[in-house]
């Protein structure tokens, strides 16, 4: 499944090399556009029981707005997506749908660098909204300290892709 995973990466242009700024700071050699695939993480989910019964996807905006949905309803599942912040009108809320009856939340992300994003994401569903977040499921780790950093949360990433396998499919072209 990495393989091939890497492979359509590469064939669709989701991986490019070149210097790219990073939204958590800081640039990179490499662009990854992880919003292709939500099978692949519907398997993943599958393969080690991530989901459980009543809860709910999570999906920061923006690069995971299109995996979270698409896995909600491909499981058939609650999701919501994180805006980062609350919003200045209409209800100002920060999660936009409908949660789970269940406290769990499993987070929906494209890829993780440092981990801040999710680490927001996590806090303030812990402090703010009363939920259970254990667990994050990732397209793509650049193997720069985000699962570290989670993990000091009590919280477990999953990876379909690290950096190195995407950098290896493209080298084997």
């Amino acid at each position: 499944m990495r393989d091939e995973l890497a492979e359509y990466y590469i064939r669709r242009g989701a991986f490019l090399t070149g210097t790219f700024e990073l939204t958590g700071g800081g640039t990179s050699d490499f662009y990854i556009d992880g919003r292709l695939i939500a099978r692949m993480h519907a398997a993943l989910i599958a393969e080690h029981d991530l989901l459980g019964l009543n809860a709910t996807l999570v999906g920061p905006a923006l690069g995971a707005v299109p995996i979270v949905t698409a896995l909600g309803l491909e499981l058939d599942r609650a999701f919501v997506i994180d805006r980062g912040k609350a919003k200045g009108h209409g209800r100002g809320r920060r999660f936009e749908g409908t949660f789970a009856d269940g406290p769990r939340c499993l987070i929906i992300e494209d890829l993780i660098t440092v981990g801040s994003t999710l680490q927001d994401t996590v806090r303030t569903l812990r402090e703010e909204e009363g939920r259970e977040v254990d667990t994050a499921l990732v397209t793509v780790d650049r193997q720069e300290g985000g699962p570290e950093a989670l993990a000091e949360m009590g919280v477990t990433v999953h990876a379909l892709l690290t950096q190195a396998d995407l950098r290896a499919a493209d080298a084997a072209r």
